[in-house]
């Protein structure tokens, strides 16, 4: 009886990687639509960039302790069936509030961000806990795909946003308000989907496994996976000090107006797609050095944005060439990290529970440092301004680059495996 079970799941499982797929793709999409017009909007009801950066870490904050908790429980459609709904709510709630001014519009935005963070984070560490689960021969492959969905999420969200901007000049509405208004209809289509199309029975398969408790103070003795993670936590800080504020940038120093700011943003999330592709296909370079390059070549991104402290002129052009770079370095990192962690724990004996170390580690990194980041850069775009910020952030992601490349040994010990396999 259970082999006749885990058959049919097996047969099932590629249309739930396809349910999967669209889950990521819309829960990053709804999440990029937000970065373009939400900083404006704040700025323009006057608060400050600090001001900013504090209401936009509400959502990673909600994120952080989600993904906690999520990383303990058991993966299952309920749980992402709660996340949709939530983020359809909230999406609602969150346009009406363009209304507000003031302390309260602060307050109530900040809460909702939070809640967001939560619903959003609902959806996404199930959806690649279990893939990891269902596809524990392919996980680097499968985890890729994913992420290529993810970015092509970020691609749709200024997309969708650019567009409605275009529309909003011909047809006179509010272009925020629409925006999360069109989120939460989407929401409530794929929560549809997920209710008849997403097979439960992949949620049980292997449950004995996945009932076994993390501990995640065990988990963090391994000094591989302690290195890989804090070197991924810098880097979101790294990356989103500078992220969060650049639409703010290209209006106020770019001359750039809101429908072309949602196009720039596309740029960096195409070259990430194609950068997850590469590390789907990819053959030559262990996951490893993959991740290393990664963090170098996203520390060259970084400066770019502040292109006059490098002594080049504050062109548009450079800043669509720092997108480019930026996708390449920072873009790819995501699709690298979770079959990187899932790696490191099947090495030090922990295969059981490599799928849901590796999701949960995958969302709470980014969103630590998408929580400390806008903070960070805040207040030192307020005291040095952004391109300064821009020289100090590439430099500390350099630093984590080589501290990184000097104390991660996970190679090292792969080859002295090898070779005494050979050996004997």
């Amino acid at each position: 009886m259970i082999d006749v079970n885990i058959s049919s799941v097996q047969q099932n499982r590629d249309r739930s990687f396809i349910i999967i797929a669209i889950l990521i793709l819309m829960a990053n999409a709804s999440y990029m639509m937000m970065i373009p017009l939400f900083p404006p909007l704040i700025k323009e009801k006057g608060f400050t960039e600090a001001s900013i950066g504090i209401i936009m870490c509400f959502y990673p904050l909600g994120s952080i302790l989600a993904s906690w908790k999520l990383g303990k429980m058991h993966s299952s459609k309920k749980i992402i069936l709660q996340g949709l709904m939530g983020q359809l709510m909230i999406s609602i709630i969150l346009g009406i509030s363009y209304f507000l001014d003031g302390a309260l519009f602060f307050v109530l935005s900040s809460i909702l961000r939070f809640l967001q963070g939560i619903s959003n984070t609902m959806i996404q560490v199930p959806s690649y806990s279990i893939t990891g689960h269902l596809f524990s021969e392919q996980v680097s492959e499968k985890i890729a795909k994913l992420e290529m969905a993810c970015n092509f999420g970020l691609v749709c969200g200024p997309l969708i946003s650019g567009l409605l901007y275009i529309l909003a000049d011909i047809y006179n509405f509010n272009t925020f308000q629409y925006s999360l208004y069109l989120v939460a209809f989407l929401y409530f289509l794929i929560t549809i989907c997920v209710i008849f199309f997403l097979d439960e029975r992949i949620f049980n398969f292997n449950q004995e496994e996945s009932d076994v408790q993390i501990n995640y103070y065990e988990v963090f003795k391994i000094h591989e996976l302690n290195v890989t993670f804090t070197s991924y936590f810098f880097l979101g800080v790294a990356a989103q000090a500078l992220r969060t504020y650049l639409s703010v940038q290209l209006l106020e120093v770019y001359n750039l107006d809101d429908a072309n700011s949602q196009f720039l943003f596309m740029i960096y999330t195409i070259v990430s797609f194609f950068g997850a592709y590469y590390v789907a296909e990819q053959k030559h370079y262990t996951l490893n050095q993959l991740y290393t390059y990664c963090l170098y070549i996203g520390s060259i991104s970084l400066i770019l944005y502040g292109p006059s402290m490098i002594g080049l002129p504050k062109s548009i052009y450079i800043i669509c060439f720092a997108d480019i770079i930026r996708g390449i370095g920072i873009g790819s990192a995501p699709a690298i990290i979770m079959p990187l962690i899932v790696q490191i724990m099947e090495k030090n004996k922990h295969k059981d529970q490599a799928a849901e170390i590796g999701s949960t580690l995958l969302i709470a990194g980014w969103s630590l440092g998408d929580l400390i980041g806008p903070i960070i850069g805040g207040i030192f775009i307020d005291q040095v301004g952004f391109d300064k910020t821009s020289v100090i952030m590439s430099g500390a992601l350099f630093a984590i680059g080589f501290i990184y490349q000097k104390t991660s040994h996970i190679d090292q010990e792969q080859q002295g495996i090898e070779m005494q396999i050979l050996i004997h």
